[in-house]
């Protein structure tokens, strides 16, 4: 699958929720790692990710500043120099006035990582709003149809509503300069 949709310039990485899908995820050659909103505090998951060595994505949910600072200064201490932390609010969906963006700024300041967003809007303002004050990295959810039935259907976007972010991520990107 790795090697298939690195053909087609697809990049997949996983969220691996116990040891044992770090060694496969390693296997299989992923090339980043995705801490997700519960694990974030799983130390011993975040230890055993940093020493692949490979780049780290962690999406800071419902942790408070001092469970990022730990999960960060444990991906440090065990090899990991390339450290993503997203805003994120683990509502599904979230309304956008829950964001609080201004933490994006601030996610780059206390922890010196790059900063991006786990945006679970239903539109795409609020992930063009993140880019406008600094984020690097988005992660949205992507569906071939909301009414698909599918967990996360409700409150993802579909292929036209990605295609557009992608453009107005990319015109407010250079607006900034």
């Amino acid at each position: 699958l790795f090697n298939k949709a690195k053909e087609v310039g697809i990049t997949i990485f996983s969220s691996p929720f116990d040891s044992t899908a770090v060694d496969l995820l390693a296997e299989l050659g992923a090339p980043a790692f995705k801490i997700a909103s519960f694990e974030l505090v799983d130390l011993e998951l975040i230890k055993k990710v940093a020493n692949t060595g490979k780049p780290i994505i962690m999406s800071r949910g419902m942790a408070s500043k001092i469970e990022v600072e730990e999960a960060v200064d444990t991906a440090r201490n065990n090899g990991s120099e390339q450290i993503v932390v997203l805003q994120c609010v683990s509502g599904y969906p979230t309304p956008a006035n829950e964001y609080n963006l201004k933490t994006i700024g601030d996610i780059r300041s206390s922890f010196n990582v790059v900063p991006g967003l786990s945006d679970h809007t239903t539109g795409n303002a609020t992930a063009i709003a993140a880019v406008a004050l600094g984020a690097c990295v988005l992660e949205k959810h992507v569906t071939v149809n909301r009414d698909g039935g599918g967990p996360d259907d409700s409150f993802s976007i579909e292929p036209p509503e990605l295609k557009r972010l992608c453009e107005d991520v990319k015109i407010a990107w250079e607006s900034i300069g």
